[in-house]
């Protein structure tokens, strides 16, 4: 009997101390992230009910999103505003289908914008959708389990600072000009700068550092809770931000390891995993060596414009990908849902081509990295597998003499057109490789050519964050 409970005390010793062992880590949790390159990025608020009009004047200036400030509505009128929000036609499976057609492999959605107004259920304001509409439905909730069950990465935008209708957010001041003509604009003008962007007594009834404390972070704990597989948060607008109040949700954020963080939290001492470029792609030296996204628009504003008219094309968004994808970064393309909770046509159509492009030649895109070869006809893409690298040519400006150049010492296996596999000719020099294109018609706007090489190329590393950083639009 002695014998079998030493046996049994030495069995149960191996156990804890298999369990004591830290589990090694495998994976770096931007991996995923590298291989999606292309997500999804909702604004949607009751700031849609307004369509960008307040008063029968359009706003003059910045998206729609920004109209409370921007027209400086006061806080009790976009209060009765937001509680007629009932988007009886919003539907979170479509949204994320339409996301997932068009080759997406990120959702990320505005928790809570500037305005203040929560998408979600939230005991630290009951400004939210599902205390204060008729809708009374959690559409973050919604969101994340329609990711879940399309096998969707979920991510989260929450404004830490910026809050206009929960009393001490902080108030980026912008002028009266930018909103309407207003006849009181001068008054107006005059207290904004007074009460560091404020124009409404109720904004100022409690302190900015109260309100990080009893709804900013009270709000990102109910959301880190709740969502145990959030892949990403979306930090905006660090306006009044301290280094102090920024040190506590960074210590919060050190309990989920996880989830991904932009540089938006505090600037520069809190740079995040990854950068934020805002409308645009920027220049190759400005992102060599760092992780980042360009956040962009596929109209005019992020949050629904009534009267937009200037949608981006297919082609557009095309390009744009490829442009980020040969920089190494990641596009995030914006939608803003309509007061029923619709996607506008024309974004829905544009993404449906881009979606079919992509079904034909998405591994010019995922799994990609940059190439830091920048040619003048178009774009060079980079991809490793275990024992080679792939470059893939994507072709703007057809060559006249039928000679494509590429710059650089390659040892070349085979090229060929992506489209049809059809082997082309080529030359290897040493600081140089043409293809001979004669024979060959371009017959799409980007024509993609495979460059199979007989070896990996030399390894390009990247490091979470930097110095660098890019401007946000309206963090003034």
């Amino acid at each position: 009997m002695k014998k079998r409970l030493t046996f049994l005390m030495v069995c149960l010793m191996m156990i804890l101390s298999t369990q004591a062992k830290p589990i090694k880590q495998t994976t770096n949790k931007m991996d995923w992230w590298n291989e999606a390159k292309f997500g999804l990025f909702v604004h949607w608020g009751p700031y849609c009910l307004y369509g960008g009009v307040y008063d029968g004047y359009r706003q003059q200036h910045g998206g729609a999103e920004w109209i409370m400030n921007r027209c400086k509505i006061p806080v009790s009128e976009y209060r009765t505003m937001a509680s007629r929000f009932n988007p009886v036609k919003f539907n979170a499976e479509d949204l994320v289908l339409m996301a997932k057609n068009a080759g997406m492999k990120y959702v990320v959605l505005t928790s809570k914008h500037h305005d203040g107004f929560a998408m979600f259920k939230s005991n630290a304001s009951r400004f939210n959708i599902v205390d204060w509409t008729p809708f009374n439905r959690d559409v973050v909730d919604e969101v994340a389990k329609a990711c879940k069950k399309y096998d969707m990465k979920f991510g989260l935008y929450y404004s830490h600072a910026q809050d206009w209708n929960n009393a001490g957010g902080a108030t980026s001041r912008k002028l009266m000009t930018e909103g309407w003509a207003n006849p009181d604009s001068a008054y107006i003008d005059n207290f904004t700068k007074e009460h560091h962007g404020a124009w409404d007594y109720r904004q100022l009834e409690r302190s900015f550092e109260d309100y990080i404390h009893e709804v900013s972070i009270p709000q990102m704990k109910e959301l880190l809770t709740r969502y145990k597989d959030l892949a990403v948060l979306w930090f905006d607008t660090p306006t009044n931000m301290n280094d102090q109040l920024a040190q506590e949700i960074h210590d919060l954020m050190k309990q989920y390891p996880q989830i991904i963080t932009n540089d938006r939290l505090k600037r520069p001492n809190f740079p995040g995993d990854y950068k934020t470029p805002e409308g645009k792609v920027p220049k190759p030296e400005d992102v060599k060596g760092v992780y980042w996204e360009t956040c962009m628009n596929i109209g005019s504003s992020w949050g629904f414009k009534s009267w937009e008219n200037n949608w981006k094309s297919t082609d557009d968004i095309i390009r744009t990908l490829l442009m980020c994808a040969a920089r190494g970064g990641n596009l995030l393309l914006n939608v803003g849902p309509d007061p029923m909770g619709i996607v506008p046509e024309p974004a829905c159509n544009c993404l449906v081509g881009v979606g079919d492009w992509l079904k034909k030649y998405g591994e010019v895109l995922y799994g990609t990295q940059r190439s830091e070869m920048y040619p003048t006809w178009g774009e060079c893409v980079r991809k490793d597998t275990k024992k080679n690298s792939m470059l893939y040519l994507c072709v703007y400006d057809w060559p006249k003499n039928g000679q494509l150049n590429l710059d650089g010492s390659f040892k070349v296996k085979q090229v060929s057109m992506l489209k049809d596999g059809k082997k082309i000719g080529f030359k290897q020099s040493k600081n140089n490789l043409a293809l001979n294109l004669n024979g060959f018609t371009p017959t799409e706007k980007v024509t993609i050519i495979k460059v199979e090489l007989r070896n990996k190329l030399p390894e390009i590393k990247l490091q979470s964050n930097s110095e660098k950083f890019f401007d946000i639009a309206d963090d003034k």
